[in-house]
């Protein structure tokens, strides 16, 4: 079965979708949040969030089928658990690649490191 309407895809990862791209993504769900909570969309005055199901910065597109209708609570729980993923890959990444992030190198003068500061002011080795 072919698609009567273009899908939508935007020019560039920062443009928003249109009004009408959004009401076809919530009347595809059925009005119901998509991260399985069950709830309707909009109830006690909360209010929806369009959501990258793919995010963005792990190599999501900015297309109609990325996108999905959330409740704000859910979209706030989604998008902290998207940044810890990316953030665990960019760690892993840097591993791999031999470059140790700022925070995994010892300070100096900390229990860590191979030297120690006086209290002059002068760095001796441990």
């Amino acid at each position: 079965m072919t698609r009567t309407i273009p899908e939508w895809h935007g020019r560039t990862d920062d443009s928003a979708p249109p009004a009408r791209v959004k009401a076809r993504i919530v009347m595809a769900q059925g009005g119901i949040c998509a991260c399985g909570c069950g709830v309707k969309l909009g109830v006690a005055g909360e209010g929806v969030e369009f959501d990258h199901t793919m995010a963005l910065i792990l190599g999501g597109e900015n297309r109609e089928t990325n996108l999905r209708a959330l409740r704000r609570p859910c979209h706030k729980r989604k998008t902290a658990h998207d940044v810890a993923q990316k953030s665990t890959e960019a760690r892993k990444r840097g591993k791999h690649l031999g470059i140790a992030p700022k925070s995994a190198r010892p300070l100096p003068g900390g229990r860590n490191s191979k030297f120690k500061i006086k209290i002059g002011g002068g760095i001796v080795p441990r």
